[in-house]
């Protein structure tokens, strides 16, 4: 009993002893505290020379007009002298793209208390040049935007001068704000729910913008309306844009100031002023458009911050940082803006608006697309204007009917056939029980035993159909694969290149051998697969220079040149014999093309689609009208006009 009671004294003196002798903290630990707090802006439970509480609030309140960025702390070293401590800081900033941190050192100092240690708050712990009173604010400053160019270089993107309407509530009531917010709605045609509600969230003083217009449209505003709204005001800016609204908007898309949900969505990376793209390249090539923004870390009064905080909560513009013109803020640390860098298209100004105004009158959704065969530059994709906006052009899913009859051809070649060889074109040919006929007034004298270039010239259904036994739908994939139509290529925008199943049967099958049936195309993809019989091997569509499509050809043998040569031929017919004598007086070399006609609907009879494949010389065109006549009829005459502005 009396050794148990001295084993327990003795283990109890051990871990008194051992307590008594622990040494106190030599400010590591509290430095490293320090450094944890000051990373997550939170002081804790760390003793200041000052309540935690208003340590908090001033930290806060330094933090506020760079929230939520914010850089970590590190702890250096500590250097005791008696009983003061000066903490080394070192401390790291990642900037929203900014690829080079911000770094720096600075320090704290602490005072020993027993066995503890008191943090002294200083505003330098932060940052060195940090004054007290001071706060923190960042700002971002935009570099130059970039132009979209023509093929020759020329800017057809650049800074043009836009009217910017808008109300000053300066001096209006509330009451007076809606009023008038609902009387130039009236007059500029927009929401007038949307913009009343835009005024009233605005601040009491404030230019509440509600349109930015071209010259010319503001121009056609009626100016008495537009006088008579209480509180208007009308300034003059620029704003990088296409010679006109229309021209190639679906390919150049358009841009904006940055609204509220865009900067919402950005999460940091687009700020209030900042000018961004909105569909087409514009939105495609935002980033290499816009350049790298510059950041400005400063140092500002405690009353410019709060000023800065409360505008960007009233007007909805986060990151806007108006200043005291007494105490302007002291940059921290600055990286300079870099500007953007140009995007240079294939496009061709005369001829995309001379494609545009051949689309003008025609009302149905559109598309003219000219390409160069040698290089695959697309010259001019132009949309009419009942594609409302929509780049028909490059999007359309649409059966190409008779143009092609050409992969048709292709595919017949490669049995052995020529342009010479028999076909029976019969009045009509029934495939798997569906009856195939010929269009309405096909020339009774092309019926019977005609060749191929027949058959192609007077676009014969039932001589195509009548081979849906011979030619299998694998060697029709084939041979449109050949001529680029299902390849993948990334031409900056989105873009549908056509398809051609594979397990297309029967009648389906026999369907596909005129273009019908599961077979869809764009009239991109009809203006490449011109484009690649003009230079006798698959052409790559090409929108902006330099961009690599990484394209790839569906599966298939390649496109031989005597094959090409040989659709050409046919082609020749099409102008000389058959429905395209209308581009036969085109004045240079031989023209060659294809009409076509696609049916769709439940109607009887059904619409149809109209189609024309041409090209001369180093041009080749696609001319698409959603409901049309036939492709001669509708498609030929704007062919025609393409192709004469390409010269």
């Amino acid at each position: 009993m009396f050794r148990r009671i001295t084993v327990l004294l003795l283990a109890l003196s051990l871990v008194v002893g051992g307590t008594s002798c622990s040494a106190p903290d030599d400010g590591t630990s509290t430095a490293d505290a320090l450094a944890k707090a000051l990373t997550s802006h939170t002081v804790g439970d760390l003793s200041f020379d000052k309540p935690s509480a208003d340590v908090q609030k001033e930290l806060t309140e330094i933090s506020k007009g760079i929230d939520p960025v914010w850089p970590t702390a590190a702890v250096s070293g500590v250097v005791i002298t008696d009983d003061t401590a000066r903490v080394s800081l070192n401390y790291t900033w990642k900037l929203p793209d900014v690829d080079k941190a911000w770094t720096y050192a600075t320090g704290a100092d602490m005072k020993r208390d027993g066995k503890n240690w008191v943090i002294t708050w200083s505003s330098e712990m932060l940052q060195p040049e940090l004054k007290p009173g001071e706060r923190l604010a960042i700002s971002t400053t935009n570099g130059k935007r970039a132009g979209i160019l023509s093929a020759d270089g020329q800017a057809i993107v650049k800074d043009r001068m836009v009217q910017i309407v808008g109300i000053n509530k300066d001096g209006l009531t509330d009451a007076q704000a809606a009023a008038s917010a609902k009387a130039l709605a009236a007059v500029l045609e927009i929401d007038p729910a949307a913009y009343a509600a835009k005024v009233k969230a605005y601040g009491a003083v404030a230019f509440v913008d509600a349109i930015t217009l071209r010259e010319e449209a503001f121009n056609a505003l009626d100016k008495d309306k537009l006088n008579a709204v209480e509180g208007i005001l009308v300034t003059r800016d620029t704003m990088p844009l296409a010679p006109s609204r229309t021209f190639a908007s679906a390919i150049l898309g358009s841009v904006h100031e940055a609204t509220a949900e865009d900067i919402e969505k950005s999460k940091g990376k687009i700020v209030a002023g900042q000018i961004i793209g909105s569909g087409g390249l514009q939105a495609a090539f935002d980033a290499q458009l816009a350049g790298t923004p510059g950041i400005t870390v400063s140092a500002v009064p405690a009353a410019t911050a709060d000023t800065a905080t409360a505008s960007a909560e009233a007007t909805g513009d986060a990151g806007t940082s108006p200043t005291d013109a007494e105490a302007p803020p002291r940059p921290l640390f600055i990286v300079e803006p870099v500007d953007g860098k140009d995007v240079k298209t294939t496009l061709v100004p005369g001829i995309q608006t001379a494609a545009e105004s051949a689309l003008d009158d025609v009302k149905t959704p559109s598309s003219i697309v000219v390409m160069r065969p040698s290089t695959g530059a697309i010259l001019a994709s132009a949309n009419g204007p009942d594609s409302a906006g929509y780049n028909t052009a490059f999007l359309g899913q649409y059966a190409p009917g008779s143009t092609f009859k050409m992969a048709t051809s292709l595919a017949l070649l490669r049995t052995g056939m020529g342009p010479t060889s028999t076909v029976s074109c019969t009045p009509e040919f029934t495939a798997d029980g569906k009856k195939f006929l010929n269009a309405p007034g096909y020339a009774p004298e092309a019926t019977g035993e005609v060749s191929l270039t027949t058959a192609v010239a007077h676009s014969c259904n039932t001589a195509f159909v009548s081979q849906f036994e011979k030619l299998s739908q694998d060697n029709l994939a084939d041979a449109a694969g050949a001529l680029g139509i299902g390849m993948e290529n990334d031409l900056g925008l989105d873009a549908y290149m056509g398809n051609v199943p594979r397990d297309s049967k029967g009648t389906e099958h026999a369907a596909s051998l005129i273009g019908q049936g599961k077979v869809q195309v764009s009239p991109l993809a009809m203006a490449t697969m011109m484009s690649s019989m003009v230079k006798g091997t698959a052409v790559t569509p090409v929108l902006v220079d330099g961009h690599d499509g990484k394209a790839k050809l569906a599966a298939g043998a390649a496109l031989t040149t005597k094959e090409a040569g040989d659709l050409r031929i046919l082609m020749r017919a099409v102008v000389t014999d058959g429905y395209l004598s209308t581009l036969a007086d085109l004045p240079g070399s031989e023209a060659i093309g294809k009409t076509g006609t696609a049916e769709f609907g439940t109607e009887t009879p059904p619409r149809t689609h109209s189609w024309v494949i041409a090209a001369q010389g180093d041009i080749a065109v696609a001319v698409f009208v959603e409901d049309g006549d036939l492709g001669a009829i509708t498609g030929g005459p704007l062919a025609k006009a393409a192709l004469l502005a390409a010269k």
